[in-house]
């Protein structure tokens, strides 16, 4: 089969639009967040899920409501709608999967800071490990304003080839003993406070959101 070439362009446009939504999604949060921003550019109009629509939805109207801002539900009312009549729905996972702090994620082992994590989902675990990671999601802080930062903040590590000979004949490893993140060496005072979270990891996100003050991790 041959492609004409403006095929072949709207093909990579969409690809190249679709790599972008992604990038811009590293938690549900985000994912809503960049959904709405294409929906207002569409034209579609904000509703309430608790407030009656009676009253509210037009024919040729184009609607979208969240929940928790994780999640994300738009429609479009056809000109020729008749309440009663049939509709076609699709549904897509605003989630993927990934590791997720720990409510207490503080940890140290063997000199190091460590993050607690739990997985999420499906993942190639495999995949994860000796690579700059970040964090994502929501962050409660007293101001409106947020960021996202593309910043590497943690590292799964594992052994030197030549310190584990045994990996050849396959990459085995427990989730909850190699699966935690290191963010840090440890000094006596990080490691004696009784905080949920590191102060170095809660510090890291405090200057990226340019807050002072408490902030909690959700």
């Amino acid at each position: 089969m041959k492609y004409h070439n403006s095929t072949q362009d709207n093909n990579s446009t969409s690809a190249a639009d679709f790599i972008k939504f992604v990038n811009n999604s590293p938690s549900p949060f985000h994912a809503v967040e960049e959904a709405i921003i294409r929906l207002k550019e569409a034209k579609y109009e904000e509703i309430k899920e608790c407030v009656s629509w009676r009253g509210k939805l037009k024919k040729e109207g184009k609607y979208y409501f969240t929940r928790n801002r994780s999640t994300i539900v738009a429609f479009a009312i056809g000109g020729k709608y008749e309440p009663g009549n049939g509709f076609s729905m699709a549904g897509a996972h605003t989630d993927s999967p990934c590791l997720k702090v720990k409510p207490i994620s503080k940890k140290v082992k063997e000199g190091y800071l460590q993050v607690g994590v739990e997985p999420y989902g499906g993942g190639l675990w495999h995949t994860w490990f000796d690579r700059d990671l970040s964090v994502a999601g929501r962050v409660m802080v007293e101001t409106e304003k947020n960021k996202f930062e593309h910043k590497p903040i943690l590292r799964i590590p594992t052994l030197a080839i030549h310190l584990d000979r045994d990996v050849r004949e396959g990459f085995k490893f427990n989730n909850e003993v190699h699966l935690t993140p290191l963010i840090a060496t440890v000094s006596n005072k990080l490691a004696e406070n009784n905080e949920k979270h590191h102060p170095a990891l809660l510090d890291i996100l405090a200057q990226e959101l340019k807050c002072k003050g408490n902030i909690s991790l959700n």
